[in-house]
């Protein structure tokens, strides 16, 4: 009871709720049972270190599969300008879409990864996986200008 008293009072103090939503390609081997991190920062330089990217009671990463993760956060980081993920592991995956939004930013950022066929792994040697250790994907320049324009509006 007292556990969960403690994590509502945390939630109500972390006030931003973060959603990210990955689609893992439905190739052949694009599935993995590897650790990734994500991150995301805001136009005004503020980084929030998300951390692991796990649902306890999912099997997370498997082919054609969409997977969502929610975190909480007091850092409200506006109009979203960038999120990364990165690799923990040697056991490579094959992102297809991935995307972030917020409670303070229902738009968020979409990004794909069709035209550019990268694996996300720690192995980044010609010899191994031959993969990204992370990807990143930004907001629109434009989207940044009318950021920028609401700041001083």
């Amino acid at each position: 009871m007292k556990f969960m008293i403690l994590a509502s009072l945390l939630v109500a103090v972390q006030s931003v709720t973060y959603t990210v939503t990955i689609k893992t390609r439905s190739s052949r081997y694009a599935g993995t049972n590897g650790w990734f991190y994500v991150a995301a920062w805001g136009f005004d330089g503020k980084l929030i270190n998300f951390g692991a990217m796990e649902n306890p009671d999912k099997d997370d990463f498997e082919p054609g599969q969409t997977d969502v993760y929610t975190f909480y956060s007091a850092v409200d980081l506006g109009k979203i300008g960038c999120f990364s993920i990165r690799s923990a592991s040697e056991d490579a995956w094959l992102i297809d879409l991935a995307s972030i939004k917020s409670s303070t930013d229902p738009a968020g950022i979409n990004g794909n990864n069709h035209d550019n066929n990268k694996w996300l792994s720690s192995d980044t040697s010609k010899s191994g996986d031959n993969a990204y250790l992370s990807m990143t994907w930004c907001r629109p320049k434009e989207d940044k200008l009318l950021a920028e324009l609401e700041m001083v509006l």
